[in-house]
C-alpha cells in the first residue's frame, strides 16, 4: 500500500521547509499526488508562500503538484477538511518543536486528523541524505497495531528504511508477537526486534534514539474522540515527548484511494462506517460494516482475507458472506 495522495500543510515558516521535504520525498518515492495547502492569517503574500511550497515540491522531483489558498479559520480545521474532500491518505505537517511541546495544529490533528498524520519536527536534514536511516514502528500484536504496522513497513521499503519493531511488554509475549507480524508484513524488509519493559511510551522514544530511528510509526487507537483520555494514552504521550517525526498511523476506516485489487477495509462516509472491498477489475464493493449477529462494526484482516467482528467473533468473506458465526446473514449492501 503506498499513499496515492498526500496533504502537505505550510505556514511559509523556516519550520515548515523541514516538512516540506518530508512530503515531498514521501510523495516522490510513491509516485503520488501532493497538495499543498497554506492557511493564512493575512492575505497579504500568502500566494507568494504558496508558490513557494509549491515551487519546491515540484524542484524536489513530485511529478503532480496541486496547491490549495485558504484564510480566516483554523488551519486544522482547514486541513481536516482537505483530507477528506480530496480523498488523501496522509497528511504532513511540521511539529513546530521549539521547546518541548509541538505546534498547536500538530496536536489538534494528532487528536482529530481523519487520515493518516506525519509530524517533522525541527530536525536539520542533509542535502542527499535518505529521508530516514531508520523507521521504527511500535506494535502490541492488536488487530490495529498491525495495520500500523503494515503502513510503517510498506512506507519504510519504498523510501529504502531497514525497520525496528519494537514491543514493551513481556519479553516472551513480545517474541511471538513481532515474529509473527515480521512474517506477515515483513517478509521482503530489512527488520530487526527489541523487546522492553517499562513505560510504552518512554520506552518507544528511548528505542528510536538508541537504534537511529528517525521516524516512529505508532497506531492512533486511543487518541480520537471525547472519550481519549480513558483509552490507550501510549500514542498520545509519544507524540507529546518524541523529538523525532511521527507518524500517527489512523487504523479503523481507511481510504478508497489507497485500496488496491484483492484489499478490503473500512471507510466512513457521510459518518456512516462501510466494509469495502477493491475486486480484482478494479471495482469497489461497500456493505454495512455492522455485523449482522449483534451490530459491533467489523475490521479487515488482511492475514485471513475476511471481514471479522471483534465483540462475538463473527467472519465475513470479501462480499459479505458469512465465513463463520454466530452471525447467520450476510453483510448487506451500502
Amino acid at each position: 500500500m503506498a499513499y496515492k495522495r498526500i496533504l502537505f500543510g505550510t505556514d511559509g515558516t523556516a519550520r515548515a521547509a523541514a516538512s516540506s521535504h518530508v512530503a515531498a520525498e514521501i510523495a516522490k518515492a510513491g509516485k503520488a499526488e501532493l497538495i499543498v495547502a497554506h492557511v493564512w492569517e493575512r492575505p497579504e503574500g500568502a500566494q507568494k508562500v504558496l508558490d513557494a511550497a509549491m515551487a519546491a515540491a515540484e524542484e524536489a522531483g513530485v511529478k503532480k503538484v496541486k496547491g490549495e489558498l485558504h484564510g480566516g479559520r483554523s488551519p486544522a480545521d482547514v486541513l481536516i477538511e482537505l483530507a477528506q474532500e480530496r480523498d488523501v491518505g496522509l497528511v504532513v505537517v511540521s511539529g513546530g518543536r521549539s521547546t518541548t511541546e509541538i505546534g498547536p495544529t500538530a496536536d489538534r490533528l494528532s487528536h482529530r486528523a481523519p487520515r493518516d498524520l506525519l509530524i517533522a519536527m525541527d530536525v536539520a536534514r542533509g542535502d542527499g541524505e535518505r529521508l530516514y536511516r531508520r523507521v521504527l514502528i511500535a506494535t502490541d500484536g492488536s488487530a490495529t497495531a498491525d495495520r500500523a504496522a503494515r503502513k510503517g513497513i510498506d512506507l519504510a521499503t519504498s523510501i529504502g528504511a531497514p525497520v525496528t519493531l519494537v514491543f514493551v511488554g513481556h519479553p516472551a509475549t513480545g517474541k511471538l508477537i513481532t515474529d509473527d507480524t515480521v512474517a506477515v508484513y515483513g517478509a521482503e524488509a530489512e527488520c530487526d526486534i527489541v523487546l522492553r519493559r517499562g513505560d510504552p511510551a518512554v520506552e518507544i522514544v528511548t528505542v528510536a534514539r538508541e537504534v537511529g530511528a528517525d521516524l516512529i510509526v505508532i497506531g492512533n487507537k486511543g487518541m480520537t474522540g471525547a472519550k481519549r483520555f480513558f483509552l490507550n494514552p501510549v500514542p498520545e504521550k509519544v507524540v507529546d515527548i518524541s523529538d523525532r517525526d511521527v507518524l500517527v498511523a489512523r487504523t479503523i476506516a481507511q481510504v478508497a484511494s489507497e485500496l488496491e485489487p484483492g484489499e478490503g477495509g473500512i471507510l466512513v462516509q457521510a459518518g456512516e462506517r462501510l466494509a469495502a472491498f477493491m475486486d480484482e477489475a478494479g471495482e469497489l464493493q461497500l456493505m454495512s460494516a455492522r455485523c449482522t449477529h449483534m451490530g459491533c462494526t467489523v475490521a479487515w484482516n488482511t492475514a485471513g482475507h475476511v471481514f471479522e467482528c471483534p465483540c462475538h467473533g463473527s467472519r465475513f468473506g470479501p462480499q459479505g458472506e458469512v465465513v463463520n458465526g454466530p452471525a447467520v446473514r450476510p453483510l448487506p449492501p451500502a
